[in-house]
């Protein structure tokens, strides 16, 4: 990025500084009683930063400093990912964000900010409709987060503990059931 500006209060000519183009993302939660805590950042040189991870479980802490796929905004002009926030060099959160690198007539076109346009957000996330509180509904909560992943081992193990019980049912009364055979005859 260039920009022009005087050195100083009585210099006559803007001297041109360059600063490289870095995109620095912050997460900080909002208390209303204590302070504000620091959760996260993400730095991201915009001319080589790592593509983003194309879902949240794959975006790991350490993409930004791993050899991996490296891209430039300004020869790409889009880029959609997940990317990791770090503090301490720790993964605190990740964000799922969509770059779009305009022209300014574009972007006079289709102005946002304040006071015009919404910006273009993402669609709606997948959310599940449980409140996930064990007490409220106990069911809802243990179908979405067991069922729907060990499904097939929790059928599987269903399966052979009925055979199991079934098995130990015959052993324990088929001796009684021989000898009251050949008593009664």
């Amino acid at each position: 990025m260039v920009t022009q500006q005087k050195e100083h209060i009585f210099s006559l000519d803007k001297s041109e500084k360059k600063f490289p183009a870095i995109l620095v993302l912050q997460v900080w939660d909002f208390d209303t009683l204590s302070s504000d805590d620091f959760i996260g950042t993400v730095e991201l040189d915009l001319h080589s930063f790592p593509r983003g991870a194309k879902s949240s479980k794959t975006c790991k802490g350490d993409m930004l400093t791993a050899e991996i796929e490296r891209i430039s905004i300004f020869q790409q002009k889009r880029a959609r990912g997940w990317w990791p926030f770090t503090k301490c060099g720790e993964l605190t959160g990740k964000v799922e964000a969509e770059f779009h690198l305009l022209t300014s007539e574009e972007a006079e076109k289709n102005p946002v900010g304040k006071a015009r346009k919404e910006p273009e957000p993402l669609p709606k996330p997948n959310r599940p409709d449980t409140s996930f509180s064990w007490f409220v509904n106990p069911f809802k909560s243990f179908f979405y987060l067991v069922w729907s992943r060990y499904k097939k081992y929790i059928i599987v193990g269903l399966l052979v503990l009925i055979t199991a019980l079934f098995l130990a049912l015959l052993f324990y009364t088929l001796p009684g059931a021989i000898s009251q055979r050949i008593v009664m005859g």
